[in-house]
């Protein structure tokens, strides 16, 4: 007895029988590999914690070779935590299948640690001791890692512009912390060099998600 599959391709479908033989071999083989499954929020996990265990990482070191305090981390853990918040918020609301909601509130939590990052330094007037673009160079680079990550994980469902966005705001999190730990500089510099990588991030993402074939057309 046919199966409902083949019942349905026979009566939708009207083609050559060989094709669709073909079609339906093919579905049964990759049906056969019994690939395994991955959760969406497991993958945001992994999309948050990518930036998150560099950044912390990151401040270890400084605070063992002496280049910070650990009274300086806590004077900044409002702001660093705000930064892990949107990092999180961003990754669960790029892999959510359904999370309009969420995406937005993603967006709208980047756009308001970019603007605390910038207000917290209104009263820092500090003389540069490196070229601004440093700033900008650095925090490109310490992202490259959770950036190749992202656009993986990406990978695993249907393009959507919106989705790739908030991937590449949740990967730039990681320059911007890395900023808060390492650059003492004003709010100009912040405004000019730090939110001009943490944009770069964010549409090098973008991109790479656009032009790269994904595994799944999953929702």
């Amino acid at each position: 007895m046919r199966s409902s599959i083949d019942r349905l391709l026979a009566e939708e479908l009207h083609t050559d029988g060989a094709v669709i033989a073909r079609a339906l071999s093919a579905a049964r083989e990759e049906l056969a590999l019994n690939r395994p499954v991955r959760r969406w929020r497991t993958q945001a996990a992994w999309m948050f914690v990518a930036s998150a265990a560099l950044t912390a990482v990151v401040a270890g070191v400084l605070l063992v070779l002496g280049q910070t305090s650990l009274s300086f981390l806590l004077g900044r853990a409002p702001l660093l935590g705000l930064l892990w918040a949107t990092s999180a918020v961003c990754a669960w609301g790029a892999l959510a299948p359904r999370g309009r909601r969420l995406q937005l509130v993603g967006v709208g939590m980047a756009v308001a640690s970019a603007a605390a990052l910038v207000f917290a330094r209104a009263s820092i007037e500090a003389e540069p001791t490196l070229p601004g673009w440093v700033c900008t160079a650095s925090h490109v680079g310490v992202a490259l890692i959770p950036l190749v990550v992202s656009v993986v994980l990406l990978r695993g469902a249907a393009f959507r512009p919106l989705r790739a966005l908030l991937a590449g705001l949740s990967v730039g999190t990681t320059g911007a912390f890395v900023g808060e730990l390492a650059c003492a500089q004003g709010w100009r510099h912040v405004l000019g060099y730090h939110l001009s990588a943490w944009a770069l991030v964010a549409v090098a993402t973008l991109t790479l998600s656009r032009f790269l074939v994904p595994r799944s057309f999953a929702p």
